[in-house]
C-alpha cells in the first residue's frame, strides 16, 4: 500500500488520521464523536495522531484497548490538532498531500436531537436544569451549529461521507469495511448518561422549534431533516 506523506498525521482523532489505513475522522460535537474515535484509536499506530479527550473518556479508551493521545502537537504536525478542530485547522494540521489522498468522514445529527442532548450534558451537574426555551434563545445553540465547519470549508463539503448518527452503527460498518480496518467498530458508551430517556419533541415549543430551524437551516436542508 501506498503511504501519502509519512512524516505527517497518521489517523487523526478529533481529529484521528491513519498512514496504513489513509483516513481522517473529523469530531462534529453531539454526535458520539468520542466514542467513534475511541474505536478508532484501537486500529490506529505508533505513527498516528490522536488528541487528547477528557479524563474519564481516556479511561474508556483504555479499558477498550485503544491507544492513547500521541503525535498531535506541532511537531510533528504543522499545527497542533486539538477537540473538534474544524476542516481548515485540520487541513492546515496534516499537510495538503496527507488532507488529499485520504478518505474523510464525519457525523452528522439532527439538530432538533443534538440541542436536548446538549442540553442535558451541559447541566447535568446542576441540581434543577434551567428553562430549555431560554436555554434554546442563547448563543449555546449556534456554537453547536458550527458542526458543519468540521466538514465545510467556506460552505463547501470537503469530506468523502458525512454519517447520520440516526444511523450511525450501520454506517460505520460501512466506513469500516470500506477502509478495510480490522475487527469491527465496537463502540462504547462514552459521554451517554446524562439525558433522561423520552423524545426530543416533548421538550418543545413552537418557538424553541422555529429558533432551531433557523440556527440550523442549512443542515437541515443538506441532510432532509424534520422535526
Amino acid at each position: 500500500m501506498r503511504h501519502a506523506n509519512r512524516g505527517a498525521a497518521g489517523t487523526l482523532s478529533r481529529v484521528i488520521s491513519s498512514h496504513a489505513y489513509r483516513f481522517i475522522f473529523l469530531k462534529t460535537r453531539k454526535t458520539a464523536g468520542t466514542s467513534v474515535e475511541i474505536a478508532l484509536s484501537k486500529v490506529c499506530g505508533p505513527d498516528d495522531v490522536i488528541t487528547l479527550i477528557s479524563p474519564e473518556d481516556e479511561q474508556l479508551r483504555v479499558e477498550a484497548g485503544g491507544r492513547g493521545p500521541q503525535n498531535f502537537e506541532a511537531p510533528p504536525l504543522r499545527r497542533r490538532a486539538f477537540n473538534h478542530m474544524s476542516a481548515r485547522l485540520a487541513r492546515d494540521a496534516v499537510g495538503p498531500d496527507t488532507w488529499g489522498g485520504y478518505y474523510k468522514f464525519a457525523i452528522e445529527r439532527n439538530p432538533w436531537d443534538a440541542v436536548v442532548s446538549l442540553y442535558y450534558w451541559k447541566y447535568k451537574d446542576l441540581p434543577e436544569l434551567p428553562d430549555f426555551e431560554q436555554y434554546v434563545a442563547e448563543e449555546w445553540i449556534e456554537q453547536l451549529a458550527n458542526n458543519s465547519r468540521m466538514y465545510r470549508i467556506r460552505g463547501r463539503l470537503v469530506v468523502d461521507r458525512v454519517l447520520r448518527y440516526e444511523n450511525l452503527a450501520t454506517e460505520l460498518d460501512e466506513v469500516w469495511a470500506h477502509l478495510g480496518l480490522p475487527g469491527s467498530p465496537d463502540l462504547p458508551r462514552a459521554k451517554g448518561n446524562a439525558r433522561p430517556a423520552g423524545h426530543y419533541r416533548e421538550l418543545y415549543t413552537d418557538a424553541s422549534r422555529a429558533r432551531v430551524a433557523e440556527v440550523f437551516a442549512d443542515a437541515i436542508e443538506a441532510f432532509d431533516y424534520t422535526f
